[in-house]
């Protein structure tokens, strides 16, 4: 008996899936290319009732993923409405939003097959050619300074240590740019500064 296929993608997966960051998928929700939704239990929002997956609006939840600056780790939802849908239903106060963080924000299988047919984009694969920069080098450097040092305060900082990283430790000081480090890493770095579970 075989299993049936998934339903839901965090866009933590979606991410590194493409290899973009979560900003990108975002934006790409803002012009309408996919709807971001979060699985939620009963919830009342403008006096409707809901729950199970709704849709967020993309400008609510880019907090938590901005490109630069210090990006929420969970924000207040305060407008939801139902996938597929056009109206959005409003809370009027903040004790009826919902309060959601970065792993709460999915798409579904349907809307992530439908995208990656209209775009052309193929999954990244291990067979390609070999790679101009020593990545997994650069991945142990970043482990091991975590562990000594912790996080850095933002993602920026980090992406400016591995380029640092690789000017320093190439034989012509060449590094990747500060968007293919960031694109590499983003995933990770929103893991790392996920909450830990009580």
């Amino acid at each position: 008996m075989s299993l049936p296929p998934r339903a839901l993608y965090s866009l933590i997966e979606v991410s590194a899936r493409w290899g973009c960051t979560i900003a990108d998928i975002v934006e790409w929700a803002f012009a309408g290319h996919l709807e971001i939704l979060v699985a939620i239990p009963p919830t009342r929002f403008g006096g409707e009732l809901f729950s199970d997956l709704v849709a967020v609006a993309p400008s609510d939840v880019l907090r938590m993923c901005r490109r630069f600056g210090v990006a929420h780790d969970e924000i207040l939802i305060l407008r939801v409405r139902g996938p597929g849908t056009e109206n959005w239903s409003v809370a009027h106060s903040p004790e009826e939003g919902l309060l959601i963080d970065l792993h709460d924000l999915m798409i579904t299988a349907d809307t992530l097959a439908k995208f990656e047919e209209r775009h052309r984009v193929c999954r990244r694969s291990n067979t390609g050619p070999v790679r101009k920069y020593d990545w997994e080098a650069a991945y142990l450097a970043m482990m091991i300074r975590i562990h000594e040092h912790g996080l850095p305060e933002s993602l920026t900082e980090l992406v400016a240590e591995m380029q640092e990283w690789f000017i320093q430790n190439s034989a012509d000081g060449d590094a990747p740019d500060e968007s293919t480090i960031r694109k590499r890493i983003s995933a990770i770095w929103h893991q790392l500064r996920a909450p830990v579970p009580a």
